[in-house]
């Protein structure tokens, strides 16, 4: 659940709206998400609510701030940035979007689920919160739930990725590969570089024993997305069921390099001997 993004988008309302110093800072906080300098905007943006604490647009400023921080590895205090937006405007869907992706972001699944719950009392036709609560249910091992979500999407929209991909990963874990493969399948045509869906579908080749075929979507995943250590992670599972350990232990320190759980990556090795 880590690769869910988080909304960012700096507004600029008219001048007259703040004083000069207030604009001014925002401004420079602008400049500085422009130019990915996450320490300059949370200086900036911390220095405009300074400035004027009581303005009714610091709930959005709230936001950025929580997002530039999280960007910058503060994890503790972007969810405290959100949280305090929430304060002004608690039923601000951009702040619990946010929220949520952190709260999966640190694995704080239970929190996450409760924001796109409560997305979903504001607005239950909001597909991406439909879609990210479907994942969470289904990796609680709650198949129902997800399904609901999953359908409740292609009610909505019948052309929609994330509804296919859901059901993609929901036969999958139900043990329906070649269903899944051919979902997975129907997505990558119209989607042909999203590097996730190669992902998946491999995870689905390799289930079904199906080696070559997932070692052709691992390559592809690896092009798009080089730096996903979640895609070494998958061709060492597969070296592993080929008896290929040397190769499979090369994979996993570099997926451990790029950010893979050490102890996870030992653990695989070990089921292995």
């Amino acid at each position: 659940m880590k690769k869910i993004g988080i909304i960012i988008g700096i507004i600029v309302f008219p001048f007259a709206l703040w004083s000069q110093t207030y604009y001014q800072w925002v401004e420079k906080a602008d400049s500085c998400i422009k130019a990915k300098d996450w320490n300059g905007a949370e200086h900036a943006l911390l220095s405009a609510l300074r400035t004027e604490p009581a303005n009714g647009q610091n709930s959005l400023l709230m936001s950025n701030l929580g997002t530039v921080q999280r960007y910058a590895g503060k994890y503790e205090a972007s969810l405290q940035s959100y949280t305090n937006g929430l304060l002004m405007t608690p039923n601000s869907v951009t702040l619990l979007r946010n929220r949520a992706a952190l709260y999966s972001e640190i694995d704080s699944i239970d929190c996450a689920y409760r924001d796109y719950n409560q997305i979903l009392m504001i607005d239950d036709t909001d597909q991406d919160a439909l879609y990210h609560r479907g994942l969470i249910a289904l990796e609680r091992g709650d198949t129902i739930s997800s399904r609901a979500d999953f359908e409740r999407i292609l009610k909505l929209n019948p052309a929609s990725a994330n509804g296919r991909i859901g059901f993609a990963s929901l036969l999958k874990v139900m043990g329906y590969y070649p269903e899944a493969i051919e979902v997975y399948s129907q997505v990558i045509d119209v989607n042909p570089e999203k590097e996730i869906l190669y992902v998946g579908r491999a995870e689905a080749y390799l289930f079904a024993g199906q080696y070559a075929k997932a070692d052709k979507d691992i390559e592809k995943a690896i092009r798009l997305a080089p730096d996903d250590p979640v895609v070494y992670v998958l061709r060492a599972l597969g070296k592993l069921a080929r008896y290929e350990r040397e190769s499979a232990e090369a994979d996993l320190k570099r997926a451990v390099e790029l950010g893979y759980d050490r102890e996870a990556a030992e653990l695989l090795l070990k089921e292995e001997e």
